[in-house]
């Protein structure tokens, strides 16, 4: 499983940052949390700097790192949660909402599943685990 980091750039973008961590036992929560957090770390540590996404692309490193020739081909069955964070970094974290979200295809992309949000508040890396594993579980691919 992949923790993709998405950081800002300095003129307001959202875009990939770096090489996503690789979590190699999803049934570890411990693991996967631990992972969540270091990404929301990154996240929310400094901003990228600006750049024409036109030519380069926000996720040309990302689809090289995974093989993929454009977003459609590695999307084909993958599960996505998002996490957000607000009002603290790492451990401290103070509200976290997971999400799974709904694999549309090239088309729609990855959309949020209705009413499915898990709302935490200064969750452990534990706590932030499970929720993903449940996220994961109700995403679908």
């Amino acid at each position: 499983m992949f923790v993709v980091t998405y950081s800002r750039t300095v003129d307001g973008h959202r875009l990939i940052d770096g090489v996503p961590s690789v979590v190699t036992d999803v049934s570890d929560a411990m693991l996967l949390g631990e992972a969540v957090v270091a990404g929301l770390q990154r996240s929310s540590e400094g901003k990228l700097p600006a750049r024409d996404t036109r030519e380069f692309p926000p996720d040309a490193d990302f689809l090289a790192w995974v093989g993929a020739p454009s977003f459609a081909h590695y999307a084909k069955g993958v599960k996505s949660v998002s996490v957000w964070a607000a009002n603290g970094q790492g451990e401290n974290l103070t509200s976290v909402e997971v999400t799974p979200e709904a694999n549309g295809g090239p088309r729609k992309g990855f959309t949020p599943i209705d009413g499915e949000v898990a709302a935490l508040h200064s969750p452990s890396a534990m706590e932030l685990g499970q929720a993903v594993q449940a996220a994961l579980s109700t995403a679908t691919a």
